[in-house]
């Protein structure tokens, strides 16, 4: 009796820690290289997507999205990153350290999550997530390109 209420209780205490988030597939345009921003709780952005349980996020040539999916938190795996479609012999290695990103090789690479204000006069954040595709090299400069963007602008 005493293992079976240590084992309720450990299985109880596991299960609240682990807030976990959804998977996600990234589809780029063919070619695609540079910085993905991907813009949550757009009522007028791309409707919610899935490939079986992960989230789809198909990125405009100009790699912004605005989405009606929420923010995704929680621990997840890595994203998927594919250009044109789903399919294997299109999936594209998964980076998230900058150092470990091969110079000849495109990958993808995850950046970083955000929020900021839409104004001084309110409270109401926009909520957002970086990725990049490219060489180290490529990355590189995509993420002091996205660093200059202004997001607030971006969902005007």
């Amino acid at each position: 009796m005493r293992a079976v209420i240590s084992f309720f209780i450990l299985s109880l205490m596991l299960s609240s820690c682990g807030n976990s988030g959804e998977q996600e597939i990234i589809v780029v345009p063919k070619n695609f290289k540079g910085y993905i921003i991907i813009i949550f709780n757009q009522k007028s952005g791309m409707s919610i997507k899935y490939e079986g349980k992960k989230r789809v996020y198909e990125i405009p040539p100009n790699g912004i999205l605005k989405t009606q999916f929420a923010g995704n938190y929680g621990w997840r795996e890595f994203a998927e990153y594919y250009y044109e479609k789903i399919i294997p012999e299109n999936k594209l290695s998964s980076y998230a350290e900058i150092k470990k990103v091969p110079t000849d090789t495109i990958v993808g690479f995850m950046g970083a999550t955000g929020t900021v204000k839409k104004s001084t006069e309110s409270e109401e954040r926009l909520e957002f997530i970086e990725f990049y595709i490219g060489t180290k090299s490529d990355i590189e400069q995509a993420q002091k390109q996205a660093a200059k963007l202004d997001i607030v602008k971006i969902t005007e």
